[in-house]
């Protein structure tokens, strides 16, 4: 080998082990979904808490058996009482999952667009430029546990993101409405999802909602 390959040989060897350890400090921490090791990336805001017993009791006991909490965000400031929840009402988080049966299922921008499909054929639709000028009536008219799509678009060419309206109510408590995300991702050749929530407290929580999903999906797709 010649001097000029083994210099260029040293500096690509250097620059990747620079470049994977730029990448592992952009993670909270690593999870596996099949054979795929993904990245949980650091999100301004937010702290990945899966690994706190309590977190992951309710996130895992507010998922459907067919899916797989990957990791669990919560804000900085409800991360700080991350030990008493379910003590107290807390939104703004969001969680990153994925479809057991789709765990090998190699994926890409194709199986995205079939996806988005089928979500926009089994989800109740509604226009939001027409729901916002009569913006505080929308809560009073949605049913209890039907999301309500009012929006839903392309982030990049490899997410989706669908903006819904849902209302709950708690046990003994007054319903509440709750606006929230469900994007798709391909990552690595897989279909991983992540839903966002936020109170609804009007026409501004939109934005708001729509802002910070956008850029959580972007920050999570740039680490993968």
């Amino acid at each position: 080998m010649t001097q000029l390959k083994l210099l260029l040989t040293t500096f690509l060897l250097f620059a990747n082990t620079i470049f994977a350890q730029c990448q592992e400090n952009n993670c909270d921490r690593h999870t596996k979904f099949g054979d795929v090791n993904l990245c949980l990336a650091k999100i301004e805001g937010y702290q990945e808490a899966y690994s706190i017993p309590l977190v992951k009791e309710l996130a895992d006991g507010t998922e459907v058996p067919a899916n797989t909490v990957l990791g669990f965000y919560l804000n900085d400031e409800t991360y700080q009482r991350a030990n008493e929840l379910g003590q107290f009402e807390f939104d703004d988080y969001f969680k990153i999952y994925g479809t057991k049966q789709l765990m090998n299922y190699k994926a890409n921008k194709e199986s995205l667009k079939e996806m988005y499909a089928v979500l926009s054929d089994n989800f109740f639709t509604k226009n939001w430029d027409t729901m916002e000028k009569e913006v505080d009536k929308i809560s009073q008219g949605i049913e209890i546990g039907v999301p309500i799509v009012i929006k839903s678009y392309y982030t990049s060419e490899n997410s989706f993101t669908y903006v819904m309206i849902t209302k709950y109510q708690p046990e003994g408590q007054e319903p509440y409405s709750l606006a929230m995300t469900m994007n798709g991702m391909v990552i690595q050749e897989r279909l991983i999802w992540m839903a966002y929530y936020l109170n609804y407290e009007g026409e501004e929580t939109i934005a708001t909602l729509q802002s910070n999903s956008d850029r959580i999906v972007s920050t999570i797709l740039k680490n993968n």
